[in-house]
């Protein structure tokens, strides 16, 4: 079928109408009609005239107009994909690269298209963006993020058993991503193969779309995909925030439920992650030094930029009680915050975690652990109804005007 699309290309340099013309001879069955802006304020008046579908302005990550320009822009045309062009090399630059890329996801930027323009890269960036209509327009995925400031205290455990009860609920539609590049223990946890891997989508960055990254995925009965953590530990060192950066991106929209089980440490890959989360569970156990260690903790995730609204704080009771036990008052006093779901002490999880089968889905389903997942996967739900709601409310408020 024959697919035609107005694309608006920006940028000051002479050679990027050759760039264009060549580019557009040989895209298969899409006929593109491209206008071409020197400027952004030029640009801003073409799309207002001709409402192109897709933008696609050029940037050298040395200046900070195309902010403004992408502001302005999602006013005069709310739904248009925005795309940037770049250099090989702007990416490369370590020191720029993590910030630059989350200011552009955070200005509505949905892809990157590299220079030269090519056919091929063309073509596949209107598939990607372009061919399933509704669902680039519909919300992206919710992103659950599962964190802790030390190693042990059931992370996994709690994301490998919320992502398995969204999945039993929408199955095919919750992507787990073990995010703990270097101690991933979710594939076990799940008794899934040990690939492919994350390492497997980094290597094809280049070509990496929604598609690809649902085949890159481990299929679990419940209905869960998992993206598994690198089999070997020194094979995270090719796993950068860019790259996971750019995974999670499609990720968010290829599944409507993303849970991402990280390492205990804040670096720029979790500060990826931090960036798009929509929940973000802060896990705990009732022991003296973790308290103390989440209560300087907790100044770091305020500090990052997390609201408030999206924290929750997870109390794990995953020890038999003792006498000299802190209670869940002493927590709170502690940390001077609420606590917003306690997991009880539950010894079957542990015949769960070396069967590899997820204890929600052995266990009844109105008392202790899983009652709690149910719970906080209720909470989840909730939220993307809610987010669905105003996004139906908008559209019907747009269609009005």
């Amino acid at each position: 079928m024959d697919k035609a699309i107005r694309v608006l290309f920006v940028g000051p340099d002479t050679g990027l109408e050759d760039e264009i013309n060549d580019a557009l001879q040989h895209l298969g069955s899409w006929r593109v009609y491209p206008y071409l802006a020197n400027s952004y304020a030029k640009a801003l008046e073409v799309a207002r005239d001709r409402q192109p579908g897709l933008v696609c302005f050029y940037s050298n990550g040395q200046d900070d107009d195309w902010r403004l320009f992408a502001k302005d822009l999602h006013v005069i045309l709310p739904e248009v994909a925005l795309v940037v062009m770049y250099d090989p090399g702007l990416f490369r630059q370590q020191s720029t690269e993590h910030e630059l890329i989350i200011q552009m996801l955070r200005e509505n930027v949905k892809d990157f298209l590299r220079r030269p323009l090519a056919s091929t890269e063309i073509r596949q960036l209107l598939d990607r963006l372009l061919v399933s209509q509704q669902r680039r327009l519909s919300p992206h995925g919710l992103v659950l993020t599962v964190m802790s400031n030390k190693g042990g205290v059931g992370k996994s455990t709690l994301s490998v058993n919320l992502a398995t009860e969204l999945a039993t609920r929408h199955p095919g539609r919750v992507l787990l991503i073990d995010a703990s590049l270097q101690l991933g223990i979710c594939a076990m946890m799940l008794d899934l193969p040990t690939t492919p891997t994350m390492l497997d989508a980094v290597r094809a960055r280049e070509r990496l779309d929604e598609g690809l990254l649902r085949q890159l995925t481990l299929a679990h009965s419940s209905g869960l995909h998992l993206l598994a953590a690198p089999i070997d530990a020194s094979q995270a060192t090719e796993i950068d925030d860019s790259a996971f950066a750019r995974i999670l991106n499609l990720a968010r929209r290829e599944f409507d439920y993303v849970v991402v089980d990280t390492f205990p440490l804040v670096d720029p890959l979790v500060l990826s992650t931090l960036d798009v989360s929509d929940m973000l569970f802060l896990l705990l156990q009732g022991t003296v030094p973790n308290v103390v260690g989440v209560a300087r903790f907790l100044p770091i995730i305020d500090g990052i930029g997390v609201a408030r609204e999206k924290q929750r704080i997870v109390l794990n009771l995953n020890h038999a009680k003792v006498a000299s036990a802190l209670t869940v008052a002493d927590v709170e006093s502690r940390l001077q915050r609420s606590i917003d779901h306690i997991l009880p002490y539950t010894p079957g999880l542990l015949r769960a975690l070396n069967n590899g089968k997820p204890y929600v889905l052995q266990s009844i389903r109105l008392w202790g652990f899983t009652k709690r997942i149910v719970v906080i996967a209720n909470e989840v739900e909730a939220l993307r109804q809610e987010i669905l709601r105003q996004w139906t409310d908008e559209g019907a408020t747009r269609g009005a005007r």
